[in-house]
């Protein structure tokens, strides 16, 4: 994963309002394995990067 990359929320939050498949935009990486990534809404969250998936891939 990098900055810039496509992903998807893998984890179910819904006291955020952030449920599985969410998509959003990798905009940061934290030590040792945390990633900051910020849905369509403008919303920023940061996650373990477990908790992230490469978005699907439109053909």
């Amino acid at each position: 994963m990098n900055v810039g990359d496509q992903v998807v929320f893998l984890d179910d939050e819904p006291e955020l309002n952030l449920p599985e498949g969410t998509p959003a935009t990798v905009t940061a990486f934290y030590e040792p394995d945390y990633i900051e990534f910020q849905l369509a809404d403008s919303r920023v969250f940061t996650a373990l990067e477990s908790s992230l998936g490469a978005a699907p891939t439109q053909a």
